[in-house]
């Protein structure tokens, strides 16, 4: 019975502008003030969820948009295995993590004990450092 009352509130209340209105309206229709006032705020509970949800799968989209080309970069370089996760800025050299040291729009820098592998992202490539010095750099 509460049920066939809400649907009958919640379709009654569908075609008003304002929320004073539909609460009038749904007065007017004999059903009580409590009634009225819980299906105005499901109704705006759902109209908030709704919106929400549009919200979360624009945001979802554009970070979709906005991932990287790359997001695994394998390189071999003087027999070291280097893989970086870009996106999620994690770095592994010789299969054990590397430590995320320097970040800006041109390059990520890690490190692992003497080794350094440096990810170029806007010329795709990666270079390898032993001990400070330049060892390779290869083309992805």
């Amino acid at each position: 019975m509460m049920m066939k009352v809400m649907s009958l509130v919640l379709v009654a209340m569908a075609g008003c502008s304002s929320s004073a209105s539909r609460m009038a309206d749904c007065q007017a229709q004999g059903i009580s003030k409590d009634a009225c006032y819980i299906a105005e705020q499901n109704r705006q509970a759902s109209i908030n969820s709704a919106t929400e949800n549009a919200a979360l799968r624009n945001a979802a989209a554009q970070y979709a948009q906005a991932t990287p080309k790359y997001k695994k970069v394998t390189a071999r370089i003087d027999g070291i295995d280097i893989k970086i996760y870009p996106a999620d800025k994690q770095g592994y050299i010789e299969s054990t993590a590397a430590a995320l040291i320097e970040e800006n729009a041109d390059a990520q820098v890690y490190q692992k004990g003497i080794f350094t592998a440096i990810w170029y992202k806007r010329t795709h490539q990666v270079a390898l450092m032993r001990d400070g010095k330049f060892v390779a750099k290869t083309k992805i």
